[in-house]
């Protein structure tokens, strides 16, 4: 008597998956608490959060902020998801380049495609949005925030949050003391900055709407801890 055997299951190659919207512990405190009050789903109607790859959305007489910072893989504290929770009552467009996951063992031709179009999701709406928002967290090295933060430096629409901790904060201090930009070192600051910025791209508050300049750290003489500058070689 034959016993047929049944060929053995096929189980689909899975591919890794990098998780970029992954809770990160804030270990350091370097965020804002949420509003008192606060509420998921209290957003203004015409509030537009943008991820890639899907492009965003630039409703006419809008203005629009691109989160520019720490992502790191994943490994940065999510400031990105924070401050679109402090933003999301207002009539925005925020286009946050943290998309929710990543492939990190695609074939070669996958990768690079999904490089690709990342990239040109990012460089396109760094150039289309109004107010552009860096934040350096100070437990990540985050070489493309630093070169994106070299390319738009000039433009007149950018606002910074980097702790004197970061280890290349010398650096990122100087660049924005020599460019007129503003920048604080924390992300409560961060906030009202980016709110001025907006004001002065045209974006009309609130009366009940704190817009008022935060305390800066762009001025480095003032600063009374000495600090190190750095080159890289």
């Amino acid at each position: 008597m034959t016993t047929e055997q049944s060929a053995p299951e096929t189980v689909p190659d899975q591919k890794k998956i990098a998780k970029l919207d992954e809770p990160v512990p804030d270990t350091f405190n370097q965020l804002l608490p949420l509003p008192e009050g606060w509420k998921k789903d209290n957003k203004h109607p015409k509030f537009q959060h943008c991820q890639p790859p899907k492009p965003p959305v630039y409703p006419k007489g809008m203005q629009s902020v691109f989160l520019a910072g720490s992502i790191e893989m994943g490994k940065a504290i999510q400031w990105q998801e924070r401050l679109v929770e402090h933003l999301q009552h207002l009539p925005l467009t925020v286009c946050n380049p943290r998309r929710g996951s990543w492939t990190i063992d695609g074939t070669p031709a996958e990768m690079k495609k999904a490089f690709d179009e990342q990239v040109k999701w990012e460089l396109e709406a760094l150039e289309n949005c109004d107010v552009i928002c860096f934040f350096f967290d100070h437990a990540t090295i985050s070489p493309v925030t630093l070169v994106e933060l070299g390319l738009w430096a000039k433009s007149g629409k950018v606002v910074v949050c980097c702790s004197k901790k970061y280890w290349r904060a010398s650096n990122v201090h100087f660049v924005c003391d020599r460019y007129k930009v503003p920048i604080t070192d924390t992300f409560e600051n961060l906030l009202p900055l980016v709110k001025h910025k907006l004001q002065e791209k045209g974006m009309k508050f609130p009366d009940s709407e704190d817009v008022r300049i935060p305390p800066t750290v762009s001025d480095l003489s003032a600063q009374p801890t000495k600090w190190k500058f750095e080159r890289d070689e």
